[in-house]
């Protein structure tokens, strides 16, 4: 029985053989057998280059699996560090998986083991991905980037055109690699509403000249895929951490206004407002009187979620891996940016576009957006309701 047929019961087994040789990893230095495919693991350049043993024995490490493939990177010194993480991840899988006499019908691959893929290198491609422990980077394989530029490229210059459009199987099997690459650009999940809008109406085709909201959408992806091969994502753009400055906004049918301040670094506190042009009220005047507005409440507040970040842009020292929280007493809102995509709104999702693509150059991490009760929220109240409220 493979995972094919029984996904479920095989990564239990698989991630059972991950515990097990992140329990081994735990062992003293010296205290493993040397494993048959150690040879492997041990043969590239980067590992030859440490010495044998060092005096400090501190190091860090990481093991995974992902369904059969494993995964394991250490922060090493010397060659005995790497040596134990490679032994206890080799005796982890055979812990589960009973090694074979026959090299060749061994659980671990030897065809594998043999092309390098078991060996430890600072190029190293893993799931799809390029990754560069010395630069500490990531992006999309080559080979994989090159298919999808090119049929993006083929899909935009045919959007003018009517022609007889693109299978939905087609369209839906490339949003799902584009959806893939973008786990190494994290901002560009928010070019993605608008063909979550199509795969949600299951057409039998996408004629992409009579939607120019996707076909702008397809062009900024693949302008997002090119740029990461000349400024690849830096591992500290993707995880979220603690908050190097903070802000907070409040949007009413009169302005928006918010604050800003440092909390892990130095930081001017900064109050703003802005009052909404006479159009920007009529709308959601209309819209609150249950008329046919363009604009909602919840479009207001995302807009000025957007002002907030573009003051932060100015007076923040925002750079590669800066961590940023913002708080909003609006839930859609906190729900648009955390996922950054809208299900409804028309209005949001430009907004989120926008905001994504000025992610995306800043190069900071993921934002971390909260919600802020409205009874809590009474110092972002006063400036954006100081226009006549």
């Amino acid at each position: 029985m493979g995972w094919v047929e029984s996904p479920p019961y095989f990564c239990a087994a698989s991630e059972t053989g991950r515990d097990v040789a992140e329990q081994y990893a735990e062992l003293p230095l010296g205290t493993q057998e040397s494993h048959r495919f150690e040879k492997f693991a041990m043969s590239g350049a980067a590992v030859q280059a440490l010495p044998e043993t060092v005096k400090n024995n501190d190091f860090k490490y990481f093991v995974d699996v992902y369904v059969d493939d494993y995964l394991s990177m250490a922060i090493a010194t010397s060659r005995q560090q790497v040596r134990h993480v490679a032994n206890s991840v080799l005796h982890g899988i055979h812990s589960v998986f009973p090694p074979d006499e026959v090299d060749a019908n061994d659980p671990i691959s030897l065809k594998k083991m043999e092309k390098g893929e078991g060996e430890y290198a600072l190029l190293k491609d893993m799931l799809g991905f390029d990754f560069d422990g010395d630069a500490k980077t990531m992006m999309l394989e080559e080979k994989k980037r090159g298919m999808l530029l090119a049929i993006l490229h083929t899909w935009i210059r045919t959007a003018n055109r009517k022609t007889a459009g693109i299978e939905f199987s087609e369209f839906e099997s490339v949003v799902a690699k584009i959806r893939h690459a973008f786990t190494c650009i994290p901002a560009g999940k928010g070019l993605l509403t608008p063909c979550n809008k199509v795969i949600r109406k299951r057409p039998r085709r996408v004629f992409l000249h009579r939607n120019e909201r996707l076909t702008t959408a397809l062009r900024d992806m693949r302008d997002l895929i090119r740029g990461a091969t000349e400024r690849p994502t830096k591992c500290t753009e993707l995880v979220m951490g603690p908050p190097d400055y903070f802000g907070v906004k409040d949007a009413s049918i009169h302005g928006v206004g918010g604050i800003i301040c440092g909390e892990g670094r130095a930081c001017i506190p900064t109050v703003f407002r802005l009052e909404w042009p006479d159009w920007v009220k009529e709308q959601v005047l209309k819209t609150n009187a249950g008329e046919d507005g363009d604009l909602t409440n919840s479009d207001l507040e995302m807009a000025g979620l957007l002002l907030l970040w573009m003051v932060m842009e100015e007076v923040c020292e925002l750079e590669s891996g800066t961590h940023v929280a913002l708080f909003s007493d609006n839930s859609p809102t906190v729900s648009w940016v955390n996922r950054l995509a809208s299900r409804n709104s028309k209005v949001a999702d430009q907004l989120i576009r926008a905001l994504a693509l000025r992610l995306k150059v800043a190069g900071v991490s993921p934002l971390s957006t909260l919600h802020i009760p409205g009874k809590k929220n009474a110092m972002t109240d006063i400036p954006s309701r100081s226009f006549g409220s």
